[in-house]
């Protein structure tokens, strides 16, 4: 049996399928993990896709996307991708980012 550890990248798309100045939520079972993976300038970027504004879950990759900025739909927290920081609250907690590589033409995450 093989065991997952936290250096794991799992392969969720083809990474073509992520078109530029777009966002795609992906749910990773194995980690019971929402995340969301951003095309900005040709570079992927994986954040997690629910906001930290509130417990109530709001997807980030509902919300909007300007350069690397994502603004949560639900109360306008913003949110730099690369980084995790928040950029405007109410959000006071930073996203978790992850690992991006392209294999073959696989994207692979880091969860």
């Amino acid at each position: 049996m093989t065991e997952l550890t936290a250096d794991t990248y799992r392969t969720v798309a083809r990474a073509d399928t992520i078109p530029e100045a777009s966002v795609i939520p992906f749910y990773l079972s194995d980690v019971k993990l929402r995340i969301s993976v951003a095309r900005v300038g040709g570079v992927l970027y994986a954040f997690d896709d629910l906001c930290t504004c509130t417990d109530d879950p709001c997807p980030l990759s509902a919300g909007l996307l300007t350069e690397t900025v994502i603004m949560c739909q639900c109360h306008g927290s913003e949110f730099d991708i690369t980084t995790g920081t928040v950029r405007q609250g109410p959000a006071t907690r930073q996203l978790t980012v992850y690992g991006v590589q392209v294999v073959d033409g696989d994207l692979r995450v880091r969860a």
